[in-house]
């Protein structure tokens, strides 16, 4: 293949111009995303039932589906969360289940289930699960404003612009939040109709027969037949109050004069600000795969032409776009990547001293850019920053095969021939050089969980490169390097110095080799003790947040909530810094509220003095629970700043009452420590409200019989004396369907005593209370309940007042003492607000297999145990370089470095190779002596000296790539992280390959 291309220049050149042209086509074409898309092994279900307790939801809503989804193939685990007005369920898979497959199963199971869910159960929705540290944020987030009521805005919003934007095409999801549901109240007098003898039912006899529409038969006319249909429908919510309602006596009434007919728009108990203003939202997001700048701007193209078909004066605000932030970053990825290719231009041109040769190099490496994009296009792979970002770190690389291809080409003579057989003749190292960074990615394919979401494309980009780069150098440059003049560059005085260096190296020996070891103790003592490690971190670019919390009992004033979250965003909207507040309630007793951080504010001072400032606010919220917390980069690490003096032990059981008694056994034990205190065995979950007080109904069949009620009837009663959706009926109204609430006065502030004395309506008309039909109590339960695989979970918590060393060590004794019956299980839940990623640890994995995958390749391609020894006791000292890096620039060892340390094993031993590959030839040349299987100083001198310029310039053109992405980045952002490890650990390898391994390879000859 080789010698076919060197005799056919121009077809090289005309197969080189192709790919480039179909690469620069195929890279405009690429769909663009911040991060990755995302499929990890797990999804989950989640419904509501408006005014359900936890109790109820966990029973009829979430225990049902466990069950009816254990048995899915490639089900591994279950964990639930049944809350007050919800279930959310979490469902891992096996590592190799297919998603989509197990996603469409349980769609089936939860199909099968529908008609055995009780009235106001949603339908549940099932979705892939996205950890937070991978998602993105939506594409876009826009407001309705206009001057009409919210429910007029919701319903333009409902009607008009989400059908249209969900048109769009690479939307994938469109979601509408705050506004109101627009509807009829119907409001009655419970005295007057027990003057009158009229059931309160009548009403919504009434109303369930005010729209009628049936087919009466046919009529004959002629030869015609023709059907015959009465329909009567309200055309306005007024004509509801002309409805015909029969009295006592049978004396007619209309519905108008019985009871308060009027529209409203319902806010359920919500509401939604952005900026502390009342909004209507919608947020937009890109569907997998989708390129996020087209499909925002075909989005804005969409609301340009919505905008001319809406009322006047409405208008749609384009709030959020994060197709903005994505275009600025990929140009100045675009920027940065231009001038690490300038850089390694120049220090081509100032080492090889040939421009012929410099641009052929240069041109490999374009080569192997281009067929990576023409090929991530082909395979419909898109692409994200992390990838593009991986490819423009790997110029420097890219180039490596290239110079040693042309190294060697100037050492023959500038003759078809003798360029084909040099080519041969090199093109097994380059092919062994390549793999040792090619294997090193490989692993990366046995990743599990959030790394392999995030990592695997880029190591695929990266090993495609690779290959094109070895393609490229052996074949392509051997055919365009006629008349170059490349020729090895000489340093004299550099030389001398160097030569004097090694061999004070290989003299002092063992002095050498002591101080290296006393380095890396040193190195190593420093990552155990002096770099912080955190191992949850935001894949890419995570924005920095603040989130406030609050929960009040249930019960409480909505007009409290909302009272109290006005305060706190008081604190933060309109501050410097700050890019969006949005607030948000979870009904009347629970919201939440985002503070966005402006990129350039994320790591100044401000994210730390608002969070100072909330939660001192927070203080003076009194009856309520307010937690503050901080995430990503602007914070101590991507987890977020939390502080927390609680432990939780978690009890495991099937039984749910039995998980109770023995929570309640731990809380006994624990409230005999003198120093604990606020012992809670309601803490469902991290971030649930714990307590909660529900109202119980326990209907006396005995009364109910005396006074003719049914349970029926009963129910219905109750629900029109009580807040809330239940028995409300949804009628068509002027071509709407528009739900219509009958309720007594006075339901929506009803008290407890209230409630107990209000009348039921029976057939003897007798003044019947709900309390003498039923116990009425309240009672305290859980906000929430977890289980796991179908065992309830229950969580202790507790505080120890004193120091942090005794509270452990007490935590730690009474962990030991507990023991619990068969069937049940205790064990520390930790203080972690999210579940444990243990992908991490595969990096580690990754690490491992990529050093034995190198020492093998290394190994094959020379042929030599010898030569895969010496590799690798060249990483340990590139290993120690990254360390000085982090340890040096005080920055944290995240998960992003950990990829910086396994690229580094590949490129570490490139240098390795050099030096090993000219030692190998120098052993050989003693095959006629007794120094057959050994290397001199003289020889190991002759071999660094050789291989110096060679492994300087593979240095400087990496590094010259690494430099440009890594100038303006944070230590712990990503590109900061990657080039920090990358660059340490290259300049740790060139220093083993250049001093320590001479004095490593030698093996003096025995004395006579």
């Amino acid at each position: 293949m080789i010698r076919a291309a060197v005799s056919r220049p121009a077809v090289v050149w005309a197969a080189a111009v192709t790919l480039l042209l179909a690469g620069l086509v195929s890279f405009t074409r690429l769909p663009l995303a911040t991060r990755t898309s995302v499929e990890l092994p797990r999804l989950t279900i989640a419904s509501t039932w408006t005014g359900a307790s936890a109790e109820l939801v966990e029973m009829y809503v979430s225990s049902p589906i466990e069950a009816a989804i254990q048995s899915v193939r490639g089900v591994r685990k279950t964990r639930s969360e049944s809350s007050e007005d919800g279930a959310r369920i979490t469902v891992e898979l096996e590592p190799n289940a297919d998603v989509q497959l197990a996603r469409l199963s349980i769609l089936e199971r939860i199909e099968l289930l529908r008609p055995d869910f009780p009235p106001g159960v949603t339908s549940p929705r099932v979705s892939n699960y996205v950890p937070q540290e991978l998602s993105e944020e939506d594409l876009l987030t826009l407001t309705i404003s206009g001057p009409y009521t919210a429910g007029t805005l919701q319903k333009i919003a409902d009607e008009q612009v989400e059908p249209r934007l969900s048109a769009v095409p690479g939307v994938g999801s469109i979601g509408v939040q705050g506004g109101t549901e627009a509807g009829v109240s119907v409001t009655y007098d419970p005295a007057l109709f027990r003057q009158l003898g009229i059931s309160p039912q009548a009403l919504g006899d009434a109303i369930a027969g005010a729209r009628v529409v049936r087919a009466l038969g046919t009529e004959q006319r002629g030869a015609n037949e023709r059907p015959v249909v009465m329909r009567d429908q309200p055309g306005a919510v007024e004509e509801l109050a002309n409805l015909p309602i029969v009295g006592r006596g049978g004396k007619p009434f209309t519905l108008g004069a019985l009871a308060s007919v009027r529209p409203e728009e319902d806010t359920r108990g919500f509401f939604f600000r952005i900026n502390g203003q009342p909004a209507i939202a919608i947020s937009v997001s890109r569907l997998a795969g989708a390129d996020a700048i087209k499909t925002a701007g075909a989005v804005r193209d969409a609301l340009g032409e919505l905008e001319r078909r809406l009322p006047t004066a409405v208008k749609l605000n384009v709030v959020y776009d994060d197709s903005v932030e994505l275009a600025r970053q990929l140009r100045d990825l675009l920027v940065r990547g231009a001038v690490a290719f300038g850089l390694v231009l120049v220090v081509l041109l100032a080492l090889l001293r040939d421009w012929r040769g410099t641009a052929l190099v240069m041109l490999s490496a374009s080569v192997s850019v281009a067929g990576t994009a023409l090929l991530l296009y082909l395979l419909d792979i898109p692409a994200n920053l992390l990838t593009l970002a991986g490819l423009a770190m790997g110029i420097g690389i890219l180039v490596q095969d290239g110079l040693i291809v042309m190294d060697r080409l100037g050492t023959v003579a500038d003759t078809p021939a003798d360029r084909a057989r040099a080519a041969r003749a090199i093109a097994p190292a380059v092919t062994g050089a390549t793999l040792t960074t090619a294997v090193v990615l490989f692993p990366f394919l046995y990743l599990q969980g959030n790394a392999r979401a995030a990592f695997v494309p880029f190591a695929a980009a990266f090993t495609i490169a690779l290959g094109w780069s070895l393609v490229a150098s052996v074949v392509m440059l051997p055919a365009l390097a006629r008349g170059h003049r490349v020729h090895e560059a000489s340093f004299p005085r550099s030389r001398r110095r160097y030569a004097r260096l090694v061999i004070g190296a290989i003299r002092w020996r063992w002095a050498t080799l002591a101080l290296t070891v006393a380095s890396l103790g040193v190195l190593g003592w420093g990552f155990v003790q002096k770099v912080p490690r955190f191992s949850f971190s935001g894949f890419g670019e995570q924005r920095t947040t603040l989130s406030a919390f609050i929960n009040f009992p249930r019960g409480s004033d909505p007009a409290s909530l909302d009272a109290a979250m006005r305060e706190l965003e008081t604190q933060v909207v309109g501050r410097p810094g700050v890019e969006q507040v949005t607030a948000q309630s979870y009904g009347g007793f629970g919201a939440g509220m985002r503070v966005l951080f402006r990129r350039d504010a994320e790591y100044t001072a401000i994210p730390q003095e608002l969070e100072e400032a909330l939660t001192q606010r927070a203080v003076f919220i009194g009856g309520a629970s307010v937690s503050v917390r901080g995430q990503g980069p602007g914070f101590s690490s991507g987890m977020g700043s939390v502080s927390s003096a609680t432990f939780r032990i978690k009890v495991l059981g099937y039984s749910f009452s039995g998980v109770e008694r023995l929570a309640t056994d731990l809380k006994e034990r624990l409230e005999r420590i003198p120093r604990v205190r606020d012992v809670d065995i309601n803490s469902s979950s991290f971030f649930s409200a714990g307590r909660a007080y529900a109202v119980t109904i326990e209907p006396d069949r005995g009364a109910l019989e005396r006074y003719g009620v049914t349970a029926a009837d009963f129910s219905r009663a109750v629900a029109r004396e009580v807040r809330g959706p239940v028995g409300r009926q949804l009628l068509e109204i002027g071509g709407d369907e528009i739900p219509v609430t009958v309720k007594a006065r006075g339901a929506r502030d009803r008290s407890l005593d209230e409630l107990r004395d209000a009348i039921v309506p029976n057939p003897a008309g007798a003044p019947v209370t709900i309390a003498s039909l039923a116990r009425v109590d309240e009672r305290e339960a859980l906000s929430a309940i977890s289980r796991e695989d179908q065992q309830y979970v229950r969580i202790v918590a507790y505080e120890f007042r004193g120091p942090n060393k005794l509270a452990q060590r007490t935590h730690d004794a009474f962990m030991k003492s507990i023991a619990v019956p068969p069937g049940y299980s205790v064990a520390d839940a930790g203080f972690g607000f999210f579940e444990p990623d243990e992908s991490e640890q595969g990096l580690w994995l990754v690490f491992a297999i990529g050093v034995t995958l190198v020492l093998l390749a290394v190994a094959i391609v020379f042929d030599s145990v010898w030569a895969a020894a010496m590799t690798f006791l060249s990483l340990p000292i590139a290993l120690g370089g990254v360390i000085a890096a982090f340890w040096l620039a005080g920055a944290a060892f995240t998960r992003e470095a950990a990829v910086g340390v396994i690229l580094v094993v590949g490129l570490a031993v490139h240098q390795a190779i050099l030096l090993i590959d000219a030692a190998l030839q120098r052993r050989r040349q003693g095959a006629a002596h007794r120094q057959l299987h050994r290397l001199t100083p003289l020889r190991a001198v002759r071999a660094a000296v050789d291989r110096a310029g060679m492994i300087v310039l593979v240095t400087l053109a990496s590094l010259a790539s690494l430099v440009p992405l890594a100038i303006g980045e944070k230590v712990d952002t990503l590109f900061g992280a990657i080039a920090l490890a990358t660059a340490g650990g290259t300049l740790a390898g060139t220093l083993a390959a250049m001093v320590i391994l001479p004095a490593l390879a030698v093996r003096r000859a025995p004395r006579a």
